[in-house]
């Protein structure tokens, strides 16, 4: 693993005292009107935040942050909410048509202005930090874990060539300016306090905004935590997700009679993909012809690592290991082909950069590398990190930007009991330095649907 390079600290200083002293302009608002999930129309505004690239530059040019309201009737309104979506990479303004956000945002809307910004180098924001690939995944790219790693790099060092050739300064996407970015739009609204509403990677954003903004900040509400040094996952962590998985899967009626040890049948296939591929046909959607896809042990672990956490998937975990042990790839081919889909697009600049410089302690990677021996899915867990640091010149905020956090605003934390992206342990961690806060946990809810799970 290559080792990081950490940003001095005076750097990030330096970076959060030029974010406060230049006054931004007050946001010229667009009237337009757009369709909420079921059609209806919706009149919103639109606008663009103008802020510096790189904060640490006193030269950085300025980059456009594209910003939508959804603006209250209330006569005296509360303070605006901000939602920071997830990835990194996610976009805040397209998240308005997902139904379960789509019916919050009209709750609080009722009180208070919604506020959607993508943050910088995602979604409508320019520049746009994705390299598009020249052409789909090759056909072996799950068949072994040297041949992704093979791939993955030779991606990204594509992919960061044309960043820099493009004069993208690397350097200024981090969350330390994203939370800058917040409080730019914060001051560029006129509010003197804002709430925010963070999901995944956006919690992580979020709790950047609290350290360095707290006192701007109304109320905070965090669903699927990940704190500061987060970043890299621990092994133990989806070993813990599968057991739970291999029980609940044992005390089902119509499951535990054909599947009574999930985890024992998960070693049993990882065995048998070790022995003989498993070969499965997809659709290769970019040369519109099909192809042949062998998978491995370790592109058996990719696509677990990569569902583990979503209830929208891992009900079919103990149905799919069946099957494959088995011989029947049916199933596998639906999960194959729905990560060579996306993957085929190219590199999330924007998310690889981001989780770089937020990184990860030295005491953290040593756990990690603890706990790989007897992992369930091995590297898997941390895929891109640990291949693709050097390529993209070892970004690292330093163990400051790490530290655990203490802070009075009212915050409330959301996990559920099956999430292993984000458990509920990580929550309580961070939720230790908090003074006035409250932790709603979920029963049964994973990851992804988190927010539109019914309680």
């Amino acid at each position: 693993m290559p080792n990081a390079r950490p940003l001095p600290i005076l750097a990030v200083s330096l970076s959060l005292g030029l974010a406060l002293a230049a006054q931004p302009a007050p946001l010229e608002w667009e009237p337009f009107e757009g369709r909420d999930p079921e059609g209806n129309p919706v009149q919103l505004e639109r606008a663009t935040l103008l802020v510096p690239e790189n904060r640490s530059k006193a030269d950085s040019r300025q980059i456009e942050l594209a910003v939508v309201r959804l603006p209250t009737g209330a006569g005296d309104p509360g303070p605006p909410v901000l939602y920071l979506a997830g990835g990194p990479g996610g976009s805040a303004i397209a998240s308005g048509r997902f139904p379960h956000l789509s019916r919050l945002y009209r709750a609080l809307n009722e009180k208070h202005d919604i506020v959607l910004m993508d943050q910088r180098g995602a979604g409508r924001s320019r520049p746009r930090l994705l390299w598009p690939a020249p052409s789909s995944l090759p056909p072996d790219f799950l068949s072994s874990r040297e041949k992704m790693i093979e791939y993955v790099r030779r991606a990204h060092r594509q992919a960061a060539q044309s960043m820099r050739e493009q004069g993208v300064d690397l350097a200024g996407y981090t969350t330390v300016e994203s939370a800058a970015d917040i409080d730019a739009l914060r001051r560029a609204l006129g509010a003197e306090k804002v709430s925010l509403l963070g999901f995944s990677y956006g919690t992580h954003l979020a709790l950047a905004t609290i350290r360095s903004f707290g006192p701007h900040l109304d109320r905070v509400v965090l669903v699927g935590t990940e704190g500061p040094h987060h970043n890299d996952k621990l092994p133990a962590t989806y070993d813990a997700q599968l057991y739970k998985l291999s029980r609940l899967a044992a005390a089902s009626p119509g499951v535990g009679g054909k599947v009574p040890d999930l985890a024992a049948l998960l070693r049993r296939v990882l065995d048998q993909l070790d022995a003989e591929p498993a070969v499965v046909t997809i659709t290769d959607r970019r040369a519109g012809e099909n192809i042949e896809v062998p998978v491995g042990r370790f592109g058996l672990q990719l696509l677990l690592r990569l569902d583990v956490g979503d209830g929208n998937d891992f009900p079919e975990f103990p149905l799919l290991l069946h099957r494959i042990e088995q011989g029947n790839y049916g199933l596998l081919a639906k999960y194959v082909q729905k990560r060579h889909s996306q993957f085929s697009q190219g590199v999330n600049v924007m998310g690889t950069v981001m989780d770089l410089a937020s990184g990860a302690t030295e005491h953290r990677r040593r756990r990690i590398a603890g706990q790989l021996a007897d992992s369930l899915l091995g590297e898997a867990v941390n895929l891109t990190s640990p291949y693709v640091a050097d390529i993209w010149g070892n970004p690292d905020l330093g163990d400051a930007y790490r530290s655990p956090i203490h802070s009075d605003v009212k915050t409330l934390f959301v996990s559920g009991t099956l999430d292993s992206n984000t458990p509920p342990a990580q929550a309580e961690e961070v939720r230790w330095g908090f003074s006035d806060s409250h932790h709603l946990i979920v029963e049964y809810a994973g990851h992804e649907d988190m927010l539109p799970h019914s309680e």
